[in-house]
């Protein structure tokens, strides 16, 4: 079993996928498909970038601070502005409608906002297809959890990314 505390940059999440996702007893659980362990990951035995099997993201001592709908602009072929929606500050409903929502949608990031006395503000990327039969229609989220630490563990790796 490996086993990476706290090292939220040392994972890769361009490829990543929801799998499953539990709230219970303050912990929020996220199991991860396709992510990436870094070379810099102090468990990363190969020293290049390789896929993990499902690793399971454990936030300890979480709470669901708030939720974003991410806007957007859209240009015209002349980069003439077409059309702009900003960013939706969601309710704590609509924020754990998208929780729920989540499973097997891409996780595009996971970053750490800032840490204070010992908790850290963590802020998940949520990509959801709206579209069912082409993909192509998005919408992406923000959520911002606020926690002691995120624990990553997974029992084996797949093999070696490919180089980009």
């Amino acid at each position: 079993m490996f086993t990476a505390k706290n090292e939220i940059a040392n994972f890769s999440y361009e490829d990543s996928v929801i799998r499953k996702i539990e709230q219970s007893k303050g912990q929020l659980t996220l199991v991860v498909e396709a992510l990436l362990v870094l070379p810099a990951n102090s468990q990363n035995t190969n020293y290049t970038k390789s896929y993990a099997d499902l690793v399971t993201v454990t936030f300890s001592e979480a709470v669901i601070k708030k939720g974003v709908k991410e806007g957007y602009k859209r240009y015209d072929a002349n980069d003439k502005l077409m059309e702009e929606v900003p960013d939706t500050l969601l309710s704590a409903e609509e924020t754990q409608d998208v929780l729920k929502k989540a499973v097997d949608q891409y996780l595009y990031d996971i970053k750490e906002a800032e840490e204070e006395q010992g908790r850290k503000e963590v802020v998940l990327g949520i990509e959801m297809t709206t579209d069912d039969l082409t993909g192509i229609d998005a919408d992406s989220y923000q959520v911002l959890v606020e926690c002691r630490d995120v624990t990553f563990s997974w029992e084996r790796y797949l093999n070696r990314a490919e180089s980009r």
